[in-house]
């Protein structure tokens, strides 16, 4: 196989970076702030732990170092966390070129990252960034120590169990790649598969490894994430089956929504390669075509070299997590993603079929063009139904996908001044997206925040790290928050007043100074 030239890498590197100021712009243009979970992710940042209520610690850990690199401002969160996706597209191009050459690992690095899952998702700092590179290296590495022998395929097993251990710590859905491994064990030729079974294990000991310190936390910490997890994914089974024919409608309803939405997420760039492949191989003629579906003749490396089929390995990694994303969704609802990592083994056998089916060069770019243009729209394009003439009324829902972004900062930033006399005073919310919003935009302040609720039962990681005590003795407290202070909290504070209050968009916020007793001003 022909290495590719230092020009052509060059000009690839310069097209990646180039996409990376892009995306950087177009948040920047778009006017948005952090989601809560981002602003919930840089909290945890200040304080390292081996796991959170939610989450597993990847992410955190890449906000950490992200920003210790770029700073606190929105793009010092979100820079690494953006560059995942990039990096997951060269990853997925090594993969591509290892099978298929050069060509195909163009195809496979420029249509992942033309996707709207690469182009959206990569605007916001998700688990789903770090999860998609390991994903990705796991599919690299698993393929490399298969077909390497002695001490290479040793470095590689090895290479592959630290991808899957650091994907699980980015979020557990990287588990489904257990059921892959299984899948190409079957798959493999029967001579083969005592050598990949026993590799496959050294990987799985490293993996483990790798998880150990997060188990120990876990244990220690009565394994909370493990708990969130799982009431998110099978809680609204029961009582959804026990609602008899609606239950059912709801369940198949969300189901249509998730396998629509993983289609939607593909974008038209892979929608566009998919129709002009189809077209192609119905006019190729089938009997000069490659015995195994996806080669093209002018490749060196032949099928009978490879373990498996470019499309057996593509499916493997994607068939897999869109089951149990399907399955999640009957149980629940739908989130379209769940199952994002799909993606990668839909570009590989994408790939592989343009190359084997010489799709010009020419429509490749446009295809990718259309799938980076429409996601530059959406990401910039606000109230999208402003744009096809539909006016959003008062209370009415917008197509913005930022909108849940919106208003935070400037209601926090107006409300500062009367905040900083009291940046020593506790600070209440009975509001997750409040605590964390407020510690992010008025940083600035180092403000003491609590949560605080009616019942002290835990919903969120602030009501089990951050509580505010019941035998809290301070005279005197804050209360920041959508609605005015509850009647319990007042029996505690019985002097109160308003200090003042903030609207911007969607968001209203109120300040109120809480004590025990009357103070001259």
């Amino acid at each position: 196989m022909n290495r590719p030239s230092i020009s052509t890498i060059a000009i690839l590197a310069l097209l990646s970076f180039a996409l990376l100021g892009l995306r950087m712009f177009e948040f920047t243009l778009s006017g948005a702030g952090l989601h809560v979970d981002e602003a919930q992710y840089w909290l945890w940042s200040r304080d390292l732990q081996w796991g959170y209520f939610s989450k597993p610690p990847v992410l955190v850990a890449l906000i950490t170092a992200s920003t210790a690199l770029f700073g606190d401002s929105l793009l010092g969160v979100k820079a690494l966390a953006m560059t995942c996706w990039i990096l997951s597209a060269w990853v997925l191009g090594w993969l591509a070129y290892r099978i298929s050459g050069m060509r195909t690992a163009i195809y496979a690095g420029g249509l992942f990252s033309a996707t709207l899952v690469s182009g959206l998702l990569g605007l916001s700092v998700t688990t789903d960034a770090p999860l998609t590179l390991f994903w990705a290296l796991c599919m690299l590495t698993l393929w490399q120590a298969s077909h390497a022998s002695g001490h290479r395929a040793t470095f590689w097993w090895v290479a592959c169990g630290l991808s899957l251990g650091l994907g699980v710590l980015s979020k557990y859905s990287a588990l489904a790649l257990g059921i892959s491994a299984l899948w190409l064990l079957a798959a493999a030729p029967a001579s083969q598969r005592r050598r990949i079974f026993l590799g496959g294990l050294l990987a799985s000991a490293v993996a483990v490894l790798v998880l150990l310190p997060h188990l120990f936390w876990n244990v220690a910490n009565q394994w909370p994430t493990a708990q969130h997890t799982l009431e998110i994914t099978v809680q609204e089974t029961g009582s959804t089956v026990a609602q008899g024919a609606g239950g059912w409608r709801r369940l198949l309803t969300s189901g249509l929504e998730f396998s629509l939405g993983q289609l939607l997420i593909l974008g038209p760039s892979v929608w566009l390669l998919c129709f002009w492949v189809w077209r192609k191989q119905r006019a190729h003629d089938l009997a000069t075509s490659a015995p195994d579906g996806l080669t093209h003749a002018n490749e060196r490396e032949t099928p009978q070299t490879r373990l498996w089929t470019p499309g057996v390995y593509a499916l493997a990694f994607s068939c897999p997590i869109l089951a149990l994303g399907l399955v999640q969704a009957l149980n629940s609802k739908a989130l379209i993603n769940w199952s994002v990592p799909m993606a990668l083994g839909v570009c590989l056998w994408l790939a592989c079929s343009a190359n084997r089916w010489q799709l010009s060069l020419t429509r490749f770019v446009w295809a990718c063009v259309a799938g980076c243009v429409l996601s530059g729209f959406i990401a910039t394009g606000g109230d999208i139904k402003q744009w096809v003439g539909v006016q959003t009324q008062p209370n009415q829902s917008k197509w913005d996908i930022w909108g849940r972004m919106r208003g935070w900062d400037a209601s926090l930033l107006a409300l500062k001044p009367t905040l900083e006399p009291y940046r020593d005073v506790p600070w209440l919310t009975g509001d997750r997206s409040t605590l964390v919003q407020a510690a992010y935009s008025l940083r600035t302040l180092e403000p003491k925040l609590y949560a605080w609720n009616t019942d002290g039962s835990v919903h969120h990681h602030f009501e089990w790290k951050q509580p505010w005590p019941a035998d809290a003795t301070d005279p005197a407290v804050v209360w920041i928050n959508p609605g005015e202070p509850h009647p319990q909290l007042l029996s505690r504070y019985p002097n109160a007043r308003q200090l003042a209050q903030a609207h911007s968009g969607r968001i209203t916020l109120q300040v109120w100074l809480l004590q025990t007793q009357h103070t001259k001003p």
